[in-house]
């Protein structure tokens, strides 16, 4: 107890690890002093410890004084010791830390109120228990009286709880949960700003494009490919042009994001730009690319979705094919296809038989090639009616996308094989029969009952 006094730190210190190993009551003054007046952070944390082992009841105002500490360590310490004491007093001295500065000392105060079963009894009560807790998605729930909780927990807490305030934002549908979001955007912590990109594609609203907008030339990659997919979910026809200029960007995760989003933003004056990212290094890119173009319906996309046919990589070709299919269903006999009949031919000489096969298939639905020049494919290919041919290849295209990253076009798929029917498409349904998507997995169900009232063969 004398050492509790001296004038040294360490002494100081060591005396009070001692009483805390032996608690006794007669500690209690000299515990309590030191608790809530000694210099020393580490000494006043340690003595509050060691007060709350002392199994008397007197322990208890010291212990709730201290909660009044500047130091985040020795709150968190008191919160600790009062977890087991069963006094109506408690509650209304841990009320206040829920809104604490700092993340330890909220948690803390909600744990220890939690252990107390504690029933909020009223609603902004309620929202600064369910965010201590780390209940975000029920705060969210509230509406807007959970905006206060949660920009709080994004300004000073870990990223990684940062990030599921951001994720909750993006749930409540209010000018101010935008206006927050769009501060967030410019965190220091480029993960924060990357979830709060995702929150604004879902909540909208006045501001959000502009904000979106900024980021499309920050120095962090993912930060830049996610403003561009999310301003492609808005709809934000303006930013078409630079989102554009990210065609260029070094960065393949960059350039797969802005043509998608440019799929989505269907602005003629980026197809140039777009059909120019076919012959992109990466097969990611050139996937987004011809998916893109398919989804602006032009009729200038046909030249380059039919070069696109000789893609090295399938998925490129499959995808291509989709795109024509888009445009006019009967593409094949188009103008612009025939003009690049000529360039492609080039390609039966590819090394890859699968290009080869793909493009001799397309030649044979366009008269260009008859089916016995075909070599190396089954007596049953071979023989086959071009009717025959083009229903499956466009099955085999549409199964392939039935595992798109677009939900768009696995619900376009779906109902593509509904109308081609046969086991081959009734089989590649069934397997996509766990589809996340609601309205995709409706479109597979429709297009199984389709098959399945087909005549029989």
């Amino acid at each position: 107890m004398r050492l509790l006094k001296s004038g040294t730190v360490k002494a100081r210190e060591k005396a009070a690890r001692e009483l805390w190993q032996e608690p006794d009551p007669r500690a209690l003054t000299g515990l309590a002093a030191a608790a809530l007046t000694d210099e020393d952070v580490t000494v006043r944390r340690v003595a509050t410890s060691a007060l709350g082992r002392l199994q008397v009841p007197e322990r208890l105002d010291p212990l709730m004084q201290v909660l009044d500490d500047r130091e985040p360590d020795v709150i968190q310490s008191a919160l600790l010791c009062l977890r087991g004491v069963k006094d109506d007093r408690v509650i209304p001295r841990l009320l206040p830390l829920l809104r604490h500065r700092d993340f330890h000392v909220r948690t803390g105060a909600g744990q220890t109120i939690d252990a107390f079963r504690w029933a909020p009894p009223n609603r902004e009560q309620r929202v600064w228990f369910c965010v201590a807790k780390g209940w975000f998605s029920r705060a969210a729930e509230l509406g807007a009286d959970a905006i206060p909780a949660l920009k709080l927990t994004v300004e000073t807490s870990p990223v990684f709880v940062a990030i599921r305030a951001v994720e909750a934002l993006g749930k409540i549908h209010d000018p101010a949960v935008v206006k927050l979001l769009c501060e967030v955007l410019h965190s220091p912590e480029p993960a924060v700003g990357i979830a709060a990109t995702d929150a604004i594609s879902k909540v909208g609203g006045s501001g959000a494009v502009a904000a979106l907008m900024t980021c499309l030339k920050s120095t962090h990659t993912q930060l830049r490919s996610e403003s561009a997919r999310a301003l492609g979910i808005l709809g934000a026809t303006e930013a078409s042009v630079p989102i554009s200029q990210m065609l260029e960007d070094k960065e393949w995760e960059v350039r797969r994001e802005a043509a998608s989003a440019l799929g989505k933003l269907k602005n003629p004056e980026t197809l140039e730009p777009l059909t120019k990212l076919l012959d992109d290094v990466d097969s990611d890119v050139r996937e987004a690319a011809a998916s893109a173009l398919g989804k602006m319906r032009d009729r200038r996309a046909v030249g380059p979705l039919v070069m696109a046919l000789k893609d090295e990589y399938g998925a490129v070709r499959r995808i291509a094919s989709a795109g024509l299919a888009r445009i006019d269903p009967d593409w094949i006999s188009l103008p612009e296809t025939r003009a690049a009949v000529e360039k492609l031919k080039l390609a039966i000489q590819d090394a890859d038989p699968a290009v080869r096969f793909f493009v001799a298939q397309l030649f044979v639905n366009m008269g260009e090639m008859s089916a016995e020049d075909l070599l190396g494919f089954s007596p049953a290919d071979q023989l086959a009616t071009p009717a025959t041919k083009r229903r499956r290849m466009a099955s085999s295209i549409f199964i392939a996308l039935l595992e798109d990253r677009d939900r768009d076009v696995r619900q376009a798929a779906a109902e593509a094989l509904g109308q081609l029917g046969g086991e081959k498409a009734k089989h590649a349904l069934t397997r996509a029969g766990n589809e996340p998507d609601g309205d995709v997995a409706a479109a597979i169900q429709m297009a199984l009952q389709a098959i399945a009232a087909e005549p029989p063969t």
